[in-house]
Parts: C-alpha cells; structure tokens; sequence
C-alpha cells in the first residue's frame, strides 16, 4: 500500500521523501499544477523516483473524479499523505477528504488559510487568548471597529497571504483607510483589521501527532525593524532556549491553540506576541517554518524535523519530548539574519563578501541569495528580503560577533 505525496519538488518535500525511501516505502506523486510536474519530470524524478509507483496531475475541477481514478489505478489503497506547502495545504485536505484520508479535514485548514475564520473560531469555541479583529467591506466598518477598540495603532492586514505580505500599521483613520485600499489592491484576502499587541514577537515550531497533541520543537524571537519608510521588516530571528520562561508559556499556548483549531498531523508554524497578558495570536499555519528553520531546528535538536514529521504524517505515534534533544538545542546559539534592501538594484553586477561570510566561525548557510544579473528588489515583506544568513555555534558571543560582521561583508554592487 503506497502513500500520497503532493509536489515532492522542492527541498522541504525532498528529505521527507529520501526519508520514507529509506524505509523502502512506495509512492504516488500528485502534482498541484503542470509546473511542479514539469519540475518532476525534468529534475527530480532522476533522484527520488525510484519507489514512486504513479504519478498524476490533480484535477481540480473535479476531485471526486479524480479520487475514483486514483482508486481504480491502486485498489489497495493508501496509507497517508505527505502534504507540506502553504500554497496548496488546502488542496491536500480536499484529497484526503475525496479519498477518506486520516489527515485534517479541509474545514480545520481553511481555518489556519482565512486568519479571520482562524481567530473567530477560537474566539467563539476556544479557550486561548486572542485579540479583537473583523473583517471590514467598506470605510465606514472600518471607522466603527477601530473606535470600538479604541486605541492606535491598528493593524490591516490581508484575511489570507502570509510573511507579513500587504501588512500595514495605521496610526489615525487616514492611515487606517489607505492601508484598507492597499489591503484590496493586493488581492490576499479580504481587509482584515485587529487589535494591536505590543510586546515580543515570536515563531513557535512543532508537530502535532494523531491525536493532537503537540511538541514544540523551536522558538525564535522575531527582530523587527523599521526602514526606508516600511515598517515592521525582518532583521533577524533569534533562538529561544527550552528552559527560557517565554518557550515555555508559548509552548503552552501552542497547545491551546492546536486543540481550539482541531489540527493533527501535521507540522506547525505559529507566530505569537507576548506582551504583560500573556502570548496572544498572530496566525498559525499547518506546515513547516519558511526561513530554513525546520533545517536549522533539526541541526539544534540533532534529529531531523523533516523525518519527525513524515512519521507523525503516516502512522499513529505519540510526540513525545524523546523526539528531540533539547539539552542539544540548548547548548547551541542561533540567528537567522535577514538582509534589508533599502533601494533597488536592477541588476547585480557582483556580489562581495561571500567567501568570507562563509568562512565565519559560526556560519551554517545561506539563503536567498542573487546572482550577478539578478535583480534586487526594495524590501517590503518577507519574499524580498535581500538575504538571508543562518548562524549556528555553542558561544552566543561567537554568534553575536559574526552576525555583526555579516552584515558588513554581504553586499550587493
């Protein structure tokens, strides 16, 4: 009996399937769209298509026909699901409905998809903290809701879309109005105003087994920054110990919210703000980190998150604090730095410093990274960074130190 594994083009989806590979497991790859099967059949079939026992393009337009042809191809049936990508979670649990599936039901994604379905379902059925937010169609909705929280800034933001895309922080009724019209014009979802939280900002990773427990793999403090006339920007992301007091009441309230939501099976990404109440939501998604966490976190734990999920994806098991390592994880310091483009570079004619961040004590990678010949953009949310630069070392000072000179030997010309 083979399991489903949707878009194994990209590397996050490749270690899980060299992973279940090496347990000799059998595959079918679904393809969301013709790219990611022209992606397969150009690149990655020649590496991880040897226990791959069919291959389909998913016909979205009609599921239910598409499930009863997976069925007559492989009347054994299937055993589970390997889904991993924001952009197509909600696909996954459309399949897993079509085909009975032990996976979340399309209802629990389309919650974590829609952040005003998300925060309104825990707000009318849950138990954890959550600020006061609405959905707004017009000037007047919005005018009303922010008079009724009554302070500033108030945030607008898309009700889908994610990386703190189309994201703005309004400080009087002008701004709240434009940044509504900047919101609709960026196509993400409906207008969606909330209640302001101060304090920290954090991402919570883990995985959630069958039955809904989670395990909280690693915490970063978010650094952000404002520049160029753009607020809020990624600078850097700092790991969080297990033993410090904010991964612990984080923890806490990941498992809260995984419980109000429903979610199983799966890996998580939360980001929360603590402020004097407590952690409060920002969203939650039914998948991995983005930035390289899940990699750096399986270098911190010294297991693979990756591997870890694959198995809480496909067989009954229990989470359980074994999973990791965390006198590992807490014996090492970790940053991701984050590059901000402050003007636009059309197109790069070199790229310095390189061989030389490379070579710093505590360097583990690199990512985002242009080319000569690449273009540049201003950066405005998480997709245009300039950078990123991923730190690993047992001394923080070590760490601290590399990250500062980083930051002066990268640079774009």
């Amino acid at each position: 009996m083979p399991y489903l594994i949707l878009d194994p083009t990209e590397d996050y989806s490749a270690q899980q399937k060299r992973f279940l590979d090496g347990l000799g497991l059998k595959a079918v790859a679904l393809f969301s769209t013709r790219a990611h099967q022209f992606a397969w059949e150009h690149k990655w079939r020649a590496v991880l298509g040897e226990h791959v026992v069919g291959e389909y393009l998913v016909d979205r337009e009609d599921l239910e026909g598409f499930a009863s042809t997976l069925r007559a191809a492989h009347p054994e049936g299937f055993f589970g699901l390997v889904p991993w990508d924001e952009r197509h979670i909600l696909l996954a649990a459309e399949i897993g409905e079509a085909l009975q599936l032990d996976w979340n039901s399309r209802a629990a994604i389309e919650r974590c998809r829609d952040k005003s379905l998300m925060k309104a379902w825990i707000r009318e059925t849950g138990t954890a903290r959550i600020n006061r937010s609405q959905t707004v169609v017009n000037a007047d909705e919005a005018v009303a809701f922010a008079e009724t929280v009554g302070t500033w800034p108030m945030v607008v933001k898309p009700s889908g879309g994610a990386g703190s895309m189309a994201v703005f922080f309004a400080e009087d009724v002008g701004q709240l109005l434009q940044g509504c019209q900047r919101v609709l014009e960026s196509g993400l979802g409906e207008v969606l105003l909330e209640e302001f939280i101060g304090g920290d900002e954090f991402a919570v990773n883990g995985i959630v087994d069958h039955s809904g427990q989670l395990l909280v793999t690693d915490v970063w403090r978010y650094d952000k920054r404002d520049s160029h006339g753009e607020r809020n920007l990624y600078y850097e992301s700092v790991k969080v110990d297990s033993t410090d007091e904010s991964f612990q009441a984080l923890a806490a309230y990941g498992v809260q919210v995984v419980r109000d939501l429903g979610l199983r099976r799966t890996p998580i990404h939360m980001e929360a703000k603590i402020d004097d109440a407590g952690p409060c939501l920002i969203e939650i998604g039914a998948r991995f980190a983005g930035g390289n966490q899940p990699t750096l976190a399986s270098k911190l734990q010294h297991h693979s998150i990756f591997e870890l999920a694959a198995c809480h994806y496909l067989d009954d098991l229990r989470v359980s604090p074994a999973d990791v390592d965390y006198a590992h994880y807490d014996g090492l310091s970790a940053r991701i730095l984050s590059g901000i483009q402050e003007t636009e570079i059309p197109r790069v004619t070199e790229v310095l410093g390189v061989d030389e961040v490379r070579s710093l004590p505590s360097f583990s990678g690199l990512g985002m990274l242009r080319r000569p010949g690449m273009r540049v953009p201003v950066s405005r949310d998480v997709t245009s960074k300039a950078w990123e630069i991923y730190l690993l070392h047992p001394d923080p000072e070590q760490v601290a130190a590399d990250a500062e000179a980083a930051r002066t030997l990268l640079r774009y010309v």
